[in-house]
């Protein structure tokens, strides 16, 4: 998708089709020079910009572009870019562009800019977001007209403002909905394609087009001699080794401390011995490990002057006569032992031994690890928000501030110690499960693992990751997100902000 600038007027851009954002009231074009003329097209009452609401009309002359689209953007409370960003990216998703092969879209600006007062860098990354996110579709494995040669925005103009902060927000914004697009490629891939050995060769991939981006891939013998006998444990009964996918970028300072990020890899999730009654969707339980490879790509795409990490366990978790059973006890690379009481609580025995190697390794200044890692997520904070826990309170503050940033929903759950005694084991260091609250005791868990000092946070993926709702803002009906992505990137570029000049941490 190609974005440009022509600076011109909204009303002389030549397209196929002009999107006028107009806003609730009796006078739903004001702001725009071209509102009189616009208004001839339809009946007064017919279009009164309610939020969501979209009219598209011949233009017969009223503008330069073929059509207009009036899109309403509501009021008082849906006035931010949030609301903006989710109300536009209905126009790409939506079938008009299919069905009148609209290949030209223009965005009038002047109203959000002038009269709303919005950022330009925030607005440029908003249309960037929702014309990306709006056209995003999978058809690598369609075969039929109707999919394969499905008409989508070509090109999209930014008309009505032109400076420098809107083309920055744009491009950036355009970076980061590629990788987050990259990272729903992957979690939409079925598991026969998508495998431990192809989710690290599509790292891979990725790392040798991306200037900057490093990849190192680590077969199971060397983890084997890295003792990781708990991410060892979940693959045994795999016919795919185990791969530990580990990305590096370095753009700050050499020698400062990175932002590490580490994300469940896991290819499919029969549940092991302790089956699950049904796996469909289980192609999807490496979203966390999508979004941390996407993430690192961004990163370095964009340059951002930050060392960053990336540390992927791939594996499958399944059934043979090698699988780990409930009841073995696993020894992690931590020297810690964990009594399996459940074969289905394995993301955290992968996460467990990916967190000891990145601390060990890496000496990170701040480690965020993130998962579909429990169904209590999705009861706790259903699956349009990602549950955030962490060991400190202002590295949490900023996590959340990130998803913030680029119009994300993310709430922190506590991890208090009342419930850290639930995971203690009679036999050994302690058990895989420990009961309700799960998404908590999960999180107390994986924090069993983090050195003394080291600042980290735990987001659990569980529903945004492999959202099944109803279309909703950028993420479109029933299939992947790319979620946590781009919350973790703006984390990243946050980190730097706030820590900038103070030296190694």
């Amino acid at each position: 998708m190609e974005f440009d600038f022509p600076g011109v007027a909204s009303n002389a851009v030549q397209a196929d089709l002009l999107v006028v954002p107009c806003h609730e009231g009796d006078t739903p074009l004001k702001g725009y020079a071209f509102a009189d003329a616009v208004s001839k097209l339809f009946l007064k009452g017919d279009f009164t910009g309610k939020r969501g609401q979209a009219m598209i009309l011949p233009s017969n002359g009223a503008v330069a572009a073929t059509r207009i689209c009036l899109l309403g953007m509501g009021k008082g409370e849906d006035e931010s870019v949030r609301a903006f960003a989710d109300t536009l990216c209905d126009v790409f998703r939506g079938s008009a562009i299919d069905t009148l092969k609209l290949k030209h879209v223009a965005v009038a600006l002047e109203v959000e800019l002038k009269h709303r007062g919005f950022k330009p860098e925030l607005v440029g990354r908003a249309v960037a977001d929702a014309a990306i996110f709006g056209s995003y579709f999978f058809r690598r494995l369609h075969t039929k007209d109707k999919h394969t040669k499905r008409q989508f925005a070509e090109k999209v103009s930014l008309v009505g403002a032109k400076n420098k902060e809107l083309k920055a927000g744009v491009e950036k914004g355009a970076t980061v909905a590629k990788y987050a697009c990259l990272a729903r490629d992957l979690v939409n891939e079925p598991s026969n394609f998508m495998k431990p050995r192809d989710l690290a060769a599509a790292a891979k991939k990725m790392a040798d087009e991306t200037p900057g981006l490093k990849c190192k891939i680590i077969e199971k013998p060397e983890i084997e001699k890295l003792k990781m006998g708990s991410f060892l444990g979940v693959n045994a009964g795999s016919d795919d080794p185990a791969r530990l996918i580990v990305l590096e970028y370095n753009g700050g300072k050499k020698g400062d401390a990175p932002v590490a990020f580490v994300g469940k890899g896991l290819c499919f999730d029969t549940g092991g011995y302790n089956i699950k009654a049904n796996s469909l969707g289980m192609k999807g339980d490496m979203g966390g490990g999508a979004a941390t490879i996407a993430a690192l790509g961004a990163c370095a795409a964009l340059k951002l002057p930050v060392n960053v990490v990336g540390v992927v366990p791939a594996t499958e978790n399944e059934i043979s006569g090698k699988a780990y059973h409930p009841g073995d006890i696993l020894i992690s690379m931590s020297g810690q032992t964990i009594e399996v009481d459940n074969t289905d609580a394995e993301g955290r025995l992968i996460l467990c031994d990916a967190l000891t190697y990145v601390q060990r390794t890496y000496k990170p200044a701040v480690i965020a690890d993130m998962a579909t890692l429990t169904g209590a997520a999705v009861v706790a904070v259903g699956n349009r928000y990602v549950a955030v826990m962490g060991n400190d309170q202002s590295t949490v503050k900023k996590m959340l501030a990130s998803f913030e940033t680029v119009g994300e929903n993310a709430w922190q759950l506590p991890l208090p110690d009342c419930y850290d005694k639930l995971l203690d084991s009679p036999i050994c260091d302690m058990k895989n499960i420990g009961g309700n609250p799960g998404t908590i005791t999960a999180g107390l868990f994986l924090q069993r693992f983090i050195d003394k000092g080291q600042k980290w946070l735990h987001l659990d993926v569980a529903g945004s990751a492999l959202y099944d709702g109803e279309n909703w803002g950028l993420w479109n009906s029933k299939t992947p997100t790319g979620s946590p992505c781009r919350a973790i990137v703006q984390f990243a570029e946050d980190w730097h902000a706030a820590n900038k000049g103070k030296g190694k941490k």
